[in-house]
């Protein structure tokens, strides 16, 4: 039995590694103390307008501006550069506008921190510029202020309340319409405004508009809706209607714009993943200094990623790349002189070197001197001879040798400066790897029904505690005296702790005669099932690649449960029962998938299905129970009205109403008070299905209610079966074989939602009842609330069923924890950050995933053995019943 200091431990070790991947592979590219590094000449622009189109994809600005466009197939056809700008993982808003003005990728650990405000203080070409005048969204255009020149970014923003995701404010083009009419009434203001005449008439000045209608209407409408569209269509009114304004305004040619987009979107109207469709973004430039491109073939001119905007911008009006840059500037944009523009890249790669040797001292400093394996790529001699050769090269005018030699100096800085932000990854990679094959050890261990059979010996004990107190003691010097973040004593000491309890316990356990004993008595049958288990573990894991093998997996469960029934002896209805729902649980995986659309129908038809059987339950109750269970009925009643009423109200444009959202919070927080615990366990489990359901039918978008009645009729059949099992629910085989069903299990029930093996497989739409305005913290707790509904059920009948079958619950647990450790290694070591950005994206997401529902199950396997209970009297009628319901004597 897991005692409580051992479950602290692992819930402890599972953050951990949940968490340490983002120090392995993803180390926050912020290094302070980077010089500035200038370089002398003429910028091609006094000023710099960049507008940002939030949440545009390429595709869809590229098919409308090559279609029914106006301004921009003009635009495109006659005086602007333009193709895809690529972003990086994750497409989430504030990482993009940190990689489009900062010049850096924010780092996906980043995302704990909800991204709402600036983690460290970072620089930026607004930062850099005499002056930046932003209007737009209040999270995105005041970030940017925080840190920066007293007096030197001034940002105008609408209100939070605007950012309305249910359509209650009409159209989402009133939010660009906001930023539009701002500019438009800044610059008329500055006619008989001396002090804002002044911040317009500064060079290397900046004007950012942030448009946010886009992502706004991608969110709720879907990029491929006539909304997205009406979005974009006012986005090249807006931007054609500026520059008329800005040209008349100025009248010296000296302006320079740049329209891009921070993310792309799914089509189910999502980000923050590496799909094609979120990394691919429009770039548009055109001005002073800027080249126009004809278009010579299928292909788009220009392919950049998100991060060179960065120094581009900083260029045309001639400030100091931003430190923490590692954009590389895009040369064949600049339409000026073939010198000028060698001194430009030079600029670049002074910056990115500085950023290099910044790096490079922090280490040296650190490390001793016996350790330290340098960059030999980049040495100071080198860096010397660059500069020295590429100066010459400029004197003389060889303006071709003299880039060719900018990119190489700047391409070997970038590979130094990642050598250095990932120095340490072998030696964490080998911390987590013994974190996690020792928690997966003790896991085992802590399971094993050998009963202590000896002590210890006070020597050996002695000697394993010396042993891994002097470990820990070295390495907490060697960890000081290098002056390494505190995670580092972390990463270190826990897998000394969990090596010594696992240790001390296997030689408490065992001894020779004792292994002996067990490979005798081990049959051939469980060799091959010990087997079994192992491949699939590995099925599991090319599930998150591959839905279709989890189809099949769950079809082989349908064919084992079907042939059980009949060998059980069940009635030819039960049997059909069996047959049918494990079919079509098998099917969900492959039939659900997020769209983008909603169908109300289903939501309605599996909530009546529900509300039927909340009747049903409360025809079977007295007392007290019979009380809760018709407020549960009442609540789901009024949950399908709200759903129906939500969903016209948001198909007609008129958002959210605040009587919807009250409503939908009221009976969804109060349905948990009627879950009330009785002496009759499968009763505790209906009651706990309908409280659920009632919040759950308000957060369903499709066939999600209709799963999750499939579900709990197939966990039904399944407890049933195994109640008829007459296999010994002592051995450790059948605890494997139970803990191997209930993986399986739970990921059926994460992926029969719809869910795909990605962090932007959730649909933000499915808050619609709850929340309207922006609010991503509330939003993701309504999205693993949904996610855990079906994983509860899950675990409240395996707990159920290790109750009747006299199998230690947390038994069960613990090996199905083993288990999902054994997947999470094997994700481990598959995480990728370099290569194509969905790669990376799906990787960091296979992992997360893996590691959390493993957090998540342990929670919630906690929280089943709240809601159960333990049963007093075990009676003939709670065992053979089929579906979860009870009988009046319940109370």
């Amino acid at each position: 039995m897991v005692n409580l200091k051992i479950f602290i431990l692992g819930l402890f070790a599972q953050l951990i590694l949940l968490l340490s991947i983002f120090d392995i592979y993803f180390k926050s590219p912020i290094i302070s103390g980077i010089p500035d590094q200038h370089v002398d000449y003429e910028p091609p622009a006094d000023r710099l307008v960049l507008f940002v189109g939030d949440g545009l994809r390429a595709d869809t600005f590229y098919n409308y501006a090559n279609g029914n466009s106006l301004y921009f197939k003009h635009l495109l056809k006659t005086s602007a550069t333009y193709g895809i700008c690529r972003t990086r993982v994750p497409t989430e808003s504030r990482p993009g506008h940190i990689a489009l003005i900062a010049g850096f990728y924010e780092d996906p650990s980043a995302i704990f921190k909800g991204w709402k405000d600036n983690v460290v203080e970072f620089d930026s070409v607004f930062n850099k510029s005499d002056t930046t005048i932003s209007w737009g969204s209040p999270d995105i255009v005041s970030m940017f202020k925080k840190g920066a020149i007293a007096g030197n970014v001034h940002a105008y923003a609408y209100d939070s309340d605007l950012q309305d995701f249910s359509g209650k404010n009409g159209s989402s083009v009133f939010l660009s319409g906001w930023v539009i009419n701002k500019v438009k009434l800044f610059f008329d203001e500055s006619k008989n405004d001396e002090m804002i005449q002044k911040k317009l008439m500064k060079k290397k000045l900046v004007l950012f508009l942030h448009l946010l209608g886009t992502d706004v209407s991608g969110h709720i409408d879907k990029p491929h809706s006539k909304e997205y569209l009406e979005n974009l269509i006012y986005i090249e009114k807006g931007i054609k209607e500026i520059e008329q304004l800005i040209e008349s305004y100025y009248k010296d040619n000296r302006t320079a714009y740049v329209f891009t987009s921070d993310h792309g979107m799914t089509d189910w109207g999502s980000h923050g993943d590496g799909s094609v469709s979120e990394t691919e973004v429009p770039i548009v430039t055109w001005g002073a200094g800027l080249s126009y491109a004809q278009k010579h073939s299928n292909s788009l001119p220009v392919n950049v990623n998100q991060a060179d905007v960065a120094p581009l911008m900083a260029t045309l009006i001639g400030v100091p790349i931003p430190v923490h840059s590692v954009g590389i500037l895009p040369l064949h944009l600049f339409n000026t002189d073939a010198k000028d523009q060698a001194k430009y890249l030079l600029a670049n790669a002074l910056q990115l070197n500085a950023a290099f040797s910044t790096a490079r001292v922090k280490i040296e400093q650190q490390l001793f001197k016996l350790f330290y394996s340098p960059y030999e790529s980049l040495s100071t001699s080198v860096q010397d001879r660059y500069l020295q050769d590429i100066t010459n090269l400029i004197n003389l005018s060889k303006t071709n040798e003299c880039v060719k030699l900018c990119y190489e100096w700047i391409n070997l800085s970038l590979q130094g400066i990642h050598y250095y932000n990932t120095y340490y990854k072998l030696p964490l990679l080998f911390c987590i790897t013994f974190i996690s094959l020792g928690w997966i050890t003790l896991l085992i261990l802590e399971t094993n029904p050998v009963k202590k059979c000896r002590k210890i010996n006070r020597l050996h004990k002695l000697l394993i505690n010396g042993t891994f107190l002097t470990v820990a003691v070295c390495s907490s010097v060697v960890i000081s005296a290098q002056s390494l973040p505190m995670q580092f004593y972390v990463y270190t000491f826990m897998p000394l702790i969990l090596w010594c309890i696992c240790i001390t316990k296997i030689l408490q356990i065992f001894n020779l005669s004792h292994i002996k004993q067990m490979i005798i008595q081990v049959k051939g049958l469980e060799l091959f099932e010990i087997i079994f288990y192992l491949i699939g573990i590995e099925l599991l894991v090319w599930t998150f690649f591959e839905r279709r093998i989890l189809t099949l997996a769950l079809s082989i469960l349908c064919f084992w449960m079907t042939c059980c029934s009949i060998e059980k002896g069940f009635s030819p209805s039960q049997i059909i029962l069996v047959f049918g729902s494990s079919a079509l649980f098998a099917s969900f995986p492959s039939v659900i998938i997020i769209d983008g659309h909603a169908n109300i129908i289903y939501v309605v038809v599996g909530a009546i299905i529900l509300l039927l059987a909340g009747v049903m339950h409360y025809t079977n109750q007295n007392g007290v129970r019979k009380i809760t269970t018709f407020l549960q009925v009442l609540f789901l009643f009024i949950a399908i009205a709200n759903v129906v009423n939500v969903s016209s109200s948001m198909e007609n444009k008129q958002g959210l109403s605040s009587v919807n959202q009250i409503v939908a919070w009221t009976i969804s927080i109060l349905s948990m008070f009627l879950i009330r615990k009785t002496s009759n366990l499968i009763s505790n489990i209906t009651t706990v299905l309908l409280s659920m359901g009632i919040p759950y039918i308000q957060l369903s978008l499709n066939l999600e209610v209709l799963f999750m009645i499939v579900l709990v009729i197939i966990l039904a059949c399944w407890r049933k079966i195994m109640i008829k099992s007459e296999d010994s629910s002592q051995t450790l085989w059948t605890q494997w074989r139970h803990a191997f069903f209930f993986l399986l299990f739970s990921f059926g029930s994460f992926f029969g939602t719809g869910n795909i093996a990605s962090i932007n497989s959730f649909d933000p739409s499915i808050g619609r009842c709850f929340v309207s305005v922006f609010s991503p913290f509330i939003m993701m707790g309504l999205v693993l609330f949904k996610i855990l509904v079906p994983i509860l059920l899950t675990c409240c009948t395996f707990y159920l069923t290790s109750i009747k079958l006299k199998i230690p619950p947390i038994n069960v647990f613990v090996l199905m924890l083993a288990m999902s450790n054994i997947m999470g290694l094997h994700f481990l070591f598959l995480i990728k950050n370099t290569g194509s950005w969905l790669d990376i994206g799906m990787s960091i997401s296979h992992y997360v995933i893996v590691q959390s529902l493993a957090l998540f199950l342990s929670l919630m396997y906690g929280l089943a053995g709240l809601l159960i209970g333990v049963e007093k009297e075990s009676s003939k009628h709670s065992s053979d019943q089929l579906l979860p319901t009870t009988t009046k004597k319940s109370t």
